[in-house]
């Protein structure tokens, strides 16, 4: 997870003087807005179940806050709370998701009522779940399947995604999180019917895609979900596979459908909105894809030709992300300001004693970056036996 707090605000209160909260944005979103107060109370739980020890430090209280002090505060409580996310033991706890949770929860001003929920399904249908507003991704996640009729022990090797419809296309924005009520997410956007909730594989490596061969359902989300892709473009199928996907398609061949589609370029790959990287030269167009622990490039040149690269997982040192700030003029003092572009660096081995930096600006930056986090704890649990979670 991508822990950010970009910027502060003064609320008022009727009831009393007006305070400060900093805005927490959790993968690029603004999540919820909190007082010290909330975050130092975090604090305190997690020291009495973890020790103090044991966590990052945490600002000091002060009596007075100057501008500046404010500024140095709000760096210090980014820094926390990266640093908690960053720890399975804390990140993972009942404490940190519970205290998100209720965050979300107070920020909305949102309290549990009975509401619907569609869920869309990768063929063209959707599940529509009669739930409480404040229900968590999970309580959610589950209901679905039994809805679908997936076995239960499977439930977990898919996840919720939202997503902005383009037309007949869509762009990932990001997996929901434990800690988040799907409804109030979609609820908070501002241009709310222009997204959705999806649901897709929630795995990288394509030995889990066996569970089609035990279950019906899973066979069927998953032959959706391969072909949503190719029909996107981002499973690559040359003329002669696609006749035989259709010739499956009108069969009704799903295993067939499921396994062609397992032998082409890119299966199982999320593609990205094309962007800009600093390789293999600087302003260099392209478009992204993550999948089967790789990060790939189509490196689009000015001859119209198309170059292709590949970045494994297992070689990248190290990644950061940075939100990009505009500068806005005015007759006063000149104001800073987030895009949606952001900038992702990952430190590449590409051979001994050859580390090299690669730049990536993307409005998907955030999401490209919890693939990379994505695959490289898929890859921690397989090289520890680890399965995927069970309910």
């Amino acid at each position: 997870m991508h822990f950010s707090i970009p910027d502060t605000e003064e609320i008022s209160d009727t009831s009393g003087p007006s305070y400060k909260v900093f805005n927490v944005h959790v993968n690029g979103v603004l999540h919820c807005c909190l007082r010290y107060s909330q975050l130092h109370g975090l604090n305190e739980q997690l020291c009495t179940e973890f020790k103090a020890k044991s966590l990052p430090t945490f600002p000091p209280k002060k009596l007075w806050l100057q501008e500046s002090d404010l500024e140095e505060r709000r760096v210090q409580l980014e820094k926390y709370i990266q640093l908690v996310s960053q720890d399975p033991r804390l990140s993972t706890s009942d404490t940190f998701n519970t205290f998100l949770s209720k965050a979300q929860q107070e920020t909305r001003r949102e309290v549990s009522l009975p509401v619907t929920l569609n869920v869309h399904l990768l063929n063209g249908s959707k599940v529509t779940l009669n739930i409480h507003s404040t229900d968590q991704t999970d309580e959610v996640l589950e209901n679905v399947m039994v809805v679908v009729g997936l076995a239960k022990e499977l439930t977990y090797y898919f996840g919720l995604f939202l997503v902005r419809m383009e037309g007949d296309n869509h762009t990932i924005i990001r997996q929901l999180q434990e800690f988040e009520a799907p409804f109030i997410s979609l609820k908070s956007l501002k241009d709310r019917r222009s997204y959705q909730i999806i649901l897709r594989k929630s795995y990288w490596d394509q030995c889990f895609d066996e569970i089609h061969k035990t279950d019906r359902i899973a066979l069927n989300l998953l032959q959706a979900q391969a072909e949503c892709d190719v029909r996107l473009g981002w499973t690559s199928s040359s003329q002669d596979a696609k006749l035989q996907l259709a010739s499956y398609n009108d069969r009704g061949s799903k295993k067939e459908y499921l396994e062609l589609c397992q032998t082409l370029q890119n299966y199982g790959c999320i593609q990205f909105k094309p962007c800009i990287s600093d390789f293999p030269e600087n302003k260099s167009r392209v478009i992204i894809s993550a999948g089967n622990y790789e990060i790939k490039y189509k490196i689009l040149t000015s001859e119209k030709e198309v170059k292709e690269a590949a970045f494994s997982v297992t070689r990248i040192k190290c990644w950061k992300v940075k939100q990009l700030l505009v500068v806005i003029y005015s007759l006063s003092d000149d104001a800073t300001q987030p895009t949606d572009e952001a900038i992702l660096q990952f430190e590449y081995l590409f051979s001994k004693d050859n580390l090299k930096w690669i730049t990536i600006q993307s409005e998907q930056a955030i999401m490209l970056s919890m693939c990379i986090k994505s695959m490289v704890d898929e890859l921690i649990r397989k090289r520890k036996g680890e399965k995927i979670r069970k309910v």
